[in-house]
């Protein structure tokens, strides 16, 4: 019992000695020393955004088609008696070559029909214009005689009064003078109806005249010839076929023009014709349009082997709106497309071929202009001056191949981020590099665009 009360007072010296050691340790201890924090600078390229001359541009592809097809039609009916050898798919011709004549043997016996009903109507009118002058001599005799049977008449009447003639007399000479009178009277009912017969006659004629030039003008219709210069692109008909008014004879295509419809967006449309003036485009012409609103067209053709430009023009712009792509088609026309053909190198600009066509605006100095991967969604990276990041929305205008304009949001000389920066968030510190082959390559590619407008 008393050893166990032994072993319990030999624990007391350790716990003082224990508190001693705590209390000279507290009493001793240093105070913390202060972690010194020091921000995180991220590196990334900039750029000075640069203030450039940009010419807005736009390719589109379309299928080459002559601007004009001659449809061939028969206007008479007839049998093909000749067809030229020319007259085959692929052929060229100039304007008025001779391609098929149609049988004119019935067009040439109607021409002799009228001819003679002509001269008939013409024999008559002369004997219109004789009986006229006839009627006209014996009216001058019968008005004479009735003046003479008036006179004897009241010489009569005169004798009676005096009782030397009988009343008889005077009625028999009364009788000579109304038979007069109505003699006279035919002969003016006669010569009334000749201007009616004259004009009858002279509008039978105007008739048979305008029948005689239909049937010569069916006579030049039986001769088919090419109305411009043209391809041959379709035949219709062979030598000895009978064809009816209204058959199709074959299909030509011009050659002095072509044309290819590009369809554009309208978003691209109002930024490559962006102009502060006002245009009635119902008072343009056809070929106007595109020197009006200042926009110039190249066609190029680049296929294995074969390279190929031409300069073209805007000449229209399609109807309506495309109804599924909500586009709007350009009409662009080339001149003499068939001209400086070199062959395996520079083909003609033939229908159905494919081409790219590339419009080009008005140049617009003093652009403000950014790398395409400079733009995030609608906002830009900006380095302030206190290299800090601030991100900012912006308004893009022209889209180039690797560059937009911008026109809201921007000064000239502001630095913009063009590194991927991940994350991105405002107020971050920057450790801002000069970039300056971004900036060469960026103006290089502006000044390519501008230098290749057509």
């Amino acid at each position: 019992m008393r050893s166990d009360f032994v072993k319990k007072l030999l624990f007391i010296p350790a716990i003082a000695i224990g508190i001693a050691a705590m209390y000279v340790l507290i009493k001793n201890r240093a105070d913390p020393g202060k972690l010194q924090f020091e921000e995180t600078r991220t590196a990334v390229r900039v750029i000075e955004v640069p203030s450039l001359t940009v010419v807005p541009s736009f390719r589109g592809y379309g299928n080459v088609e002559p601007s004009q097809v001659w449809n061939g039609v028969a206007q008479v009916a007839g049998k093909v008696i000749a067809v030229d050898p020319s007259f085959e798919r692929g052929a060229i011709g100039p304007a008025g070559q001779f391609l098929m004549q149609i049988d004119p043997t019935d067009y040439e016996l109607a021409i002799a029909r009228v001819e003679t009903d002509i001269e008939a109507t013409r024999a008559r009118i002369a004997e219109i214009e004789i009986q006229e002058k006839n009627s006209l001599a014996s009216l001058k005799i019968e008005q004479e005689s009735l003046q003479i049977s008036k006179a004897e008449l009241q010489r009569k009447q005169s004798l009676v009064a005096q009782g030397a003639a009988s009343s008889s007399e005077v009625e028999k000479e009364q009788r000579n003078v109304l038979a007069q009178s109505q003699s006279v009277q035919a002969l003016e009912n006669t010569l009334s109806l000749y201007p009616v017969e004259r004009r009858r006659l002279d509008a039978e004629l105007t008739r048979l005249k305008t029948q005689l030039d239909e049937a010569k003008l069916n006579i030049d219709r039986t001769r088919i010839t090419l109305p411009f210069t043209a391809r041959i692109s379709d035949v219709a008909v062979e030598q000895f076929q009978f064809v009816r008014q209204g058959d199709k004879l074959g299909t030509a295509d011009g050659i002095s023009r072509a044309e290819i419809e590009v369809q554009m967006p309208l978003w691209r449309i109002a930024a490559l014709i962006r102009s502060e003036g006002v245009t009635d485009i119902s008072e343009l012409r056809d070929g106007a349009i595109g020197e009006r609103l200042g926009i110039t067209a190249r066609v190029n053709l680049e296929r294995d082997t074969l390279f190929a430009e031409w300069e073209g023009r805007v000449a229209r712009f399609t109807d309506s709106l495309d109804l599924e792509t909500r586009t709007l088609g350009i009409i662009v026309e080339v001149d003499n497309p068939y001209a400086g053909v070199r062959p395996g190198i520079r083909p003609p600009l033939v229908k159905g071929m494919f081409v790219d066509v590339e419009l080009r605006g008005r140049p617009r100095p003093d652009s403000l202009v950014i790398p395409r991967d400079a733009l995030h969604g609608q906002q830009v990276y900006l380095v302030d001056s206190d290299n800090r990041l601030q991100r900012r929305a912006i308004k893009t205008g022209i889209s180039g191949v690797s560059y937009y304009t911008v026109i809201e949001g921007l000064t000239g000389g502001e630095r913009i981020v063009v590194s991927d920066l991940i994350p991105a968030i405002d107020g971050m510190l920057l450790d801002p590099i000069d970039d300056p082959d971004t900036t060469a390559r960026l103006a290089e590619a502006v000044s390519a665009n501008a230098g290749g407008a057509p």
